[in-house]
């Protein structure tokens, strides 16, 4: 199946913990690593007690400073004081700044309208069935006794109320599928999170960013070593949002739930960051990476951050290095982690994915059992013929998880009518299915079926490296055309070139038609039958280099054709980026002409060499945007 597509992103201070994981002999990281957790435990014990943040701040605070990362004095204030959570909220020193803007409500607005978010609330509470009001309640009562919320007799006059409810959330990745419950409070029926602006929008280790992390230390190690070996090892933080305070003073974020026992709805004061609130989002992931960027410079680990979830790549026999990072962040810093949730292994799960670091590359395959559970529900889906908005949501972020994690932009067509089936705003008999949609969904279940996984090749090749392609096309009314170049080591080594009349059946075509079928057409000539390439390919239509970019198009009539490019390629473990040439710099425009006589003179010192197109694929190419 796919290889990533594009090279993610790495910043300095990652790039210098991967430099140093890389390349120092275990045993020499192990003394370092030792020596700088001896140094802090001291000066640990040496200060104050830990306080009421969720580390020891103070700690934390000079740690910062000692590391030489600099611009967290808003975040540390929070951790001391509370967590805004109103008003324009963000961290510019730690993530970089959005488009300027004021909340969509007021401070006043949103305590003005909180009498009719209490009435719906209420209402909403009450038609709540029996176990909901059961495993509401018990949420409630177990944050009673931790402390994370305070019972309220009599709400102030600033009360802001959050209705609690339950989501739930089939864990289908575990070797026992089971179902999770996490108490969400509802922040946009609150209106609260109308209130609230996030000036600094928050960015994470996606899973692309943990596999090319683990890449380039693979990569980097194995040019020195060609035996080294690897794992990669993960944590879990423990009740993330809960670990945080948030300010009352303004505002109080009452949550509201109903006693079973009594029936009457009782009032509690919110302690800490609440799952349902946008501001709690910026404020824990700012703390959360900040935890990261300390593993980074002081224990030289390239550890990545992905909400409570923190993963890194090691030598597979350091075995001390998950119990270093341990050490600092729970021992140390005094922030709680599952302990029985932290991982290693060479077959790491992380995000939903397995992750494998070997000589060819590192794997990302979608675990077995998550696989059945979607290919399960799919099929009963398809089984049923019916869709309703609401389960089309949450079938489109599985759908799209699975299609960013592993397929790039092979799955972004047959993904957009199941988005446009959770947008639809009429109702119609039963949901069905019809056309597109039961075509989409069979896709995904041959798809899932297979084991479906991709290698990020542990060198791939860069420009004016190894060998790789430039191809250039294009089309008029009556002929296609297109141009490739085999550059080896940054030299041209060979110029091809075809030129084919557009025949009978592409005569009432639209240019932008026949500019695609002349990218399908040179990718079968020259691309069929090799795998792994990587190809530059520049075209002067906007929209043939939009719909290739994207994976999807809002030109019906080459949807199917996208897909089609965009599965073969995949196939073929191919690497494609398109760009933009001018249509006056466009050397596929002579042979798109069916003009010939250029073919003469040298470009670069080589002569262009004229290929044969087989009638039947540019046929074959015609049909598929009919």
């Amino acid at each position: 199946m796919p290889v990533a597509k594009g090279m993610t992103q790495i910043d300095d201070e990652m790039t210098a913990a991967i430099e140093y994981s890389a390349t120092t002999p275990v045993r020499e990281a192990q003394r370092m690593r030792g020596e700088f957790l001896t140094r802090w435990r001291k000066r640990s014990s040496q200060l104050s007690p830990r306080g009421a943040g969720p580390c020891h701040v103070d700690l934390l605070d000079e740690m910062l400073r000692d590391l030489g990362i600099r611009g967290a004095d808003a975040l540390l204030h929070h951790l001391r004081t509370g967590c805004p959570m109103s008003g324009v909220v963000g961290y510019e020193e730690i993530y970089s700044p959005g488009p300027p803007g004021e909340p969509e409500i007021t401070e006043e607005e949103l305590l003005r309208r909180q009498p009719d978010v209490l009435a719906r609330s209420t209402q909403a509470i009450r038609a709540e069935s029996p176990a909901n009001k059961e495993a509401i309640w018990s949420s409630v009562r177990k944050e009673l006794e931790a402390g994370f919320v305070v019972e309220l007799r009599n709400p102030p006059a600033n009360a802001v109320y959050l209705r609690r409810f339950m989501v739930r959330q089939v864990k289908s990745d575990e070797p026992v599928p089971r179902v999770k419950e996490r108490a969400c409070d509802d922040g946009r029926m609150a209106l609260i999170n109308k209130a609230v602006r996030m000036a600094t929008p928050v960015k994470l280790d996606t899973a692309d960013v943990y596999a090319e992390v683990a890449r380039r230390v693979a990569h980097r190690a194995t040019t020195r070593d060609p035996g080294a070996a690897f794992k990669s090892m993960g944590l879990d933080h423990k009740e993330a949002y809960r670990q945080l305070r948030a300010r009352n003073d303004r505002l109080c974020r009452c949550v509201v739930a109903e006693d079973p026992s009594t029936g009457r709805v009782r009032f509690f004061r919110m302690e800490r960051l609440s799952f349902g609130e946008a501001a709690a989002v910026v404020h824990y992931n700012a703390f959360a990476k900040v935890l990261a960027r300390v593993v980074r410079r002081g224990l030289k680990l390239p550890l990545c951050q992905y909400y409570d979830d923190f993963a890194s790549p090691c030598p597979a026999n350091d075995d001390t290095a998950l119990t270093d990072v341990l050490e600092l962040l729970q021992g140390i810093l005094h922030t709680s982690f599952n302990e029985d949730k932290t991982s290693e292994g060479h077959s790491f799960r992380h995000l939903g994915l397995v992750f494998t670091i070997a000589s060819e590359g590192v794997g990302v395959a979608i675990s077995a059992p998550r696989r059945e559970g979607l290919v399960h529900m799919l099929k009963g889906v398809l089984a049923r013929d019916s869709l309703s908005p609401g389960e089309a949501a949450s079938l489109a972020g599985k759908l799209g998880f699975a299609t960013s994690a592993l397929f790039g932009r092979v799955g972004r067509v047959p993904l957009q009518p199941v988005f446009r089936r959770s947008n639809a705003s009429t109702t119609f008999a039963g949901f069905k299915l019809g056309g597109d949609l039961e075509e989409a969904l069979g896709w995904w279940v041959r798809t899932l079926a297979e084991d479906v996984r991709r290698t990020v090749p542990l060198n791939p090749i860069q420009p004016g490296e190894g060998t790789r392609y430039v191809l250039l096309t294009d089309a008029c009314l009556f002929g296609l055309g297109a141009m490739m170049a085999t550059i080896t080591d940054g030299d041209v080594v060979a110029i091809e070139y075809f030129s084919h009349p557009v025949p009978q059946e592409g005569a009432g075509l639209q240019i932008h038609h026949l500019e695609f079928v002349a990218v399908t057409v040179a990718f079968a000539l020259w691309f069929r039958d090799k795998d792994d390439f990587t190809v530059s390919v520049w075209v002067d239509n906007d929209v043939v280099l939009g719909s290739l970019v994207q994976g999807r198009t809002r030109a019906r009539e080459l949807r199917a054709a996208v897909h089609l490019f965009w599965e073969r390629l995949a196939r073929s473990r191919g690497d494609a980026w398109f760009e933009r040439v001018p249509g006056a710099d466009n050397i596929a425009d002579l042979p798109s002409r069916l003009l010939h006589a250029w073919a003469g003179i040298p470009i670069r010192g080589v002569l262009p060499k004229w290929r044969e197109v087989d009638q039947r694929v540019v046929d074959a190419a015609i049909a598929e945007v009919l």
